[in-house]
């Protein structure tokens, strides 16, 4: 039974955002070394980003597609550059200095700004913005 919200096969039915490389997405996840939700990775496994809607200002990346520009890319910069741990995947590119962060351990979601955010995420201190990814998907595609 899908983990996936309802109503969201009708937001991303067209062709475009159905994924190809399932396999790939589990090779992604290996390298990044993290254990997703199950909500995550069906989303991931059915859908290929990156996803744009007007509800929240940030464009949802794709786990492994588009080259330098997705989530496993990102991730690694913050990685490298802001010592993320390997829970933290980022979701969104680093556009107004605010990225969208799911903690894979947790499934919850941030907004995590670098002008401190980022600090308090890092020490547990930041509120979720969503509960979990499920919830995220539910406001980010109006559904």
């Amino acid at each position: 039974m899908s983990k996936l919200p309802i109503g969201l096969e009708k937001v991303l039915k067209e062709d475009i955002y159905i994924r190809k490389n399932k396999e790939d997405v589990y090779k992604a996840l290996k390298r990044l070394d993290v254990n997703a939700f199950e909500t995550f990775v069906e989303f991931y496994c059915n859908y290929s980003g990156p996803f744009w809607v007007g509800n929240i200002p940030f464009e949802l990346l794709d786990l492994l597609d588009e080259e330098n520009r997705n989530i496993e890319h990102y991730t690694y910069i913050c990685r490298k550059e802001h010592h993320f741990p390997n829970k933290f995947l980022v979701l969104s590119e680093m556009a107004t200095g605010t990225v969208l962060v799911l903690d894979s351990e947790t499934d919850k979601v941030y907004k995590v700004n670098f002008e401190g955010g980022d600090e308090l995420l890092l020490k547990g201190e930041l509120k979720e913005t969503w509960e979990n990814f499920d919830d995220f998907l539910k406001v980010y595609f109006n559904i």
